[in-house]
Order: structure tokens, then sequence, then C-alpha cells
């Protein structure tokens, strides 16, 4: 170990206290940081997949795994196993409406830490993007997504210690409790690569666009189109099939996406309030919610704003008042909009 008085090890000829001390202090208090956010996630991570194996989602795991994966071939798809763990736990909209998560936190409200919460949270709002690494220091690292043009910062330094600047990635990034992690997998793409990626997303957002409020939205409800992606770039037989599948059909990677199995063929916003209610809200609240709805339109009051933002503060509001413990934000993301505009159609309802 260095002294402070000692040549420093970067053969600069200075002192260690003169020259790389203070990095290296400011690298090892990052660490700590990381480390801490990764078994935070860890732990909580490991708590939701033994829920998840109980015989009792086996068939939600089946329509899962036809969805996720590619080819039939247990082999090549045991090498993915984690990724799909993690979209059937966080991604995976069951028949209930609900994700895996979700259950397990009302299955387990009372004994879940805040801090097990908060990793949820980030869990709920994280989804897969391409990044492009905008800058490198000592602390942390500068990510551009370059589909939702956000920047964000992650201290996941270690990671990302042989990319380098103007590098481009693949990435499912978390915020644990305000520290930015990168899970599972990071795939490193070329500029071509990036380009028939990011143009095929784009696309497919173009014709879905009237559902979602942005593309952010859509990446988190569609996490499949890229992992699909990930399994092309790693594995050849996956990416052999699919380009013999394009080959054949002539259509683009949007058919190898789960869009058309979890949509149908009506688009939201050309449904009813009470049609959306039928699709989305458990079959306990559903009587209730349309009653609501009914009650609340003879009313008379103002009607304004799409409806599946109001079918959205239906459900909401019916949970509330079934003493249900679910957020705006999870409600939200289940229906593929904003909390913000849930928030202003529950107001509405209010009164």
């Amino acid at each position: 170990m260095l002294g402070r008085n000692d040549l420093c090890s970067c053969g600069s000829g200075k002192k260690y206290k003169k020259c790389c001390l203070n990095n290296d202090k400011a690298k090892k208090i990052v660490n700590i940081k990381v480390e801490s956010a990764q078994n935070k996630y860890a732990r909580l991570y490991e708590k939701l997949y033994n829920y998840s194996v109980q015989d009792r989602f086996d068939l939600e795991n089946k329509k899962a795994r036809e969805i996720f994966y590619v080819l039939n071939n247990d082999n090549i798809n045991e090498k993915f196993e984690r990724l799909f763990s993690t979209y059937f736990m966080i991604d995976h909209i069951m028949e209930n409406k609900k994700v895996i998560a979700v259950s397990y936190y009302e299955e387990n409200a009372n004994r879940i830490t805040q801090t097990e919460a908060n990793v949820m949270r980030g869990l709920f709002d994280s989804y897969i993007s391409v990044y492009s690494i905008q800058n490198k220091f000592n602390e942390n690292v500068v990510l551009k997504d370059l589909l939702t043009n956000e920047t964000i910062v992650t201290e996941d330094i270690k990671l990302l210690e042989n990319f380098k600047e103007n590098d481009i990635i693949i990435a499912r990034v978390v915020n644990v409790e305000g520290v930015n992690i990168l899970v599972d997998v990071t795939v490193s793409i070329s500029e071509s690569i990036k380009d028939v990626i990011c143009n095929d997303l784009e696309k497919i957002f173009d014709k879905y666009k009237e559902i979602y409020k942005d593309i952010k939205v859509f990446l988190t409800h569609h996490t499949t189109i890229l992992y699909r992606y990930i399994q092309q770039l790693l594995e050849p037989e996956v990416a052999t099939y699919l380009q013999n599948q394009l080959k054949e059909s002539k259509n683009s990677i949007e058919n190898n996406s789960d869009i058309s199995s979890n949509k149908d063929e009506k688009s939201d916003k050309e449904l009813s309030v009470e049609e959306i209610l039928s699709e989305k809200i458990e079959e306990d609240y559903m009587n209730k919610s349309v009653e609501f709805w009914k009650e609340y339109k003879n009313s008379g009051k103002e009607i304004k704003g799409s409806e599946i933002g109001w079918a959205a503060a239906i459900e909401y509001h019916i949970k509330k008042e079934n003493n249900i413990n679910e957020t705006q934000t999870e409600i939200a993301k289940k229906y593929g909009i904003s909390a913000s505009t849930l928030g202003k159609r529950y107001k509405d309802l209010r009164g």
C-alpha cells in the first residue's frame, strides 16, 4: 500500500499525496456507495425471485417465456435466464393486470422496509435503452439516453471502466436510493447497430405514440424489444433466426416484439372508459368502477382528456376507497401514462 510520501504509482514522479491520493479517496467513497446500492438491490432481487418461482405463477411464467425468448432452445435460453427473471418479475403483466413485484408488495406490505420500497420504486421506473458514454470522471460516468435524449449520471464506474467516451451501450439503469447502477447485462454496440436499433424503435413508437405519453413510458412497457436485441447481439443463432424471419416476412423487428401480444388491435385511445377498465382492472373492482364512472358522467361535470387517463384515475380512486395500497405511479405505469396525468384526472374526480 502506498504511503503519502511515496512516489505515485501513475509514473508522474510526484509524491502520492500531491498526485493521485485525493482521486483515489474519491473513488473509494464512490465504490462504497455503489456496493451498498448493489447489495440493497441484490437482497430485494433475491426475495422477489424466491416469490416468483412459486407454483401458482407457473402458468404466467410459461406465458412470459413465450413472449420473451426468440428460440425454443433451453441450452441457448439459459444464457439469458437472469434477463428473463428481471423481465418476469418487473415487466410482465399477468392475467390479473399486475406484475410479480406488485403482488409481492401487496402481500408483504407490513414486512417491507422503506429501503426495499425505495428500491422497488427504482425498479418500476427502470427500462432498457441505448446510451452513449458522454464523459468519464473519477467519481461518475455521464450517459446520454439516445432514445429519450435525457442525460443521467451513474456512479457505477467499475462496471464501465473498460469503456471509453463515445462508446455506445445497451443497458438497464436502476436508481437505488439516489445511486444509479447498471443491472443484469450491459452490451457494447457499434455505431451502425445503434442506428438500426434507434431507427427501428422510433418507427415502432411512432405507431403507438397516441397511447403513450412519450418514448420513455413506451420503453418501460415494452422492455422485450431491447431484450430481444440483446439476445441477438450475444447469441449468433438468435440473430440468424431473426434475420431469416425478416427475409421471409419482409417486416421489421416490430413483428418480434411483444406489442401485438399485449395490445388489442384497438388502441386504448379508441376504447371507452368502461372498455379500458374491463381490460385493466381486477374483476373484484370492476362493477364498482363502472358504477362510479356512470354516476360521474351523469353529474354533468366537464370531462376532458383521454379515456385512459380517466380509467386510471377511477382505478386509483376505487382502490383508495377500499384501502388497497397502490400508488399513483404504480397504476399510471399499468395504464402507460404519467403519474401527473393520473393525478389531474383524480383531482377532477374529487371535484
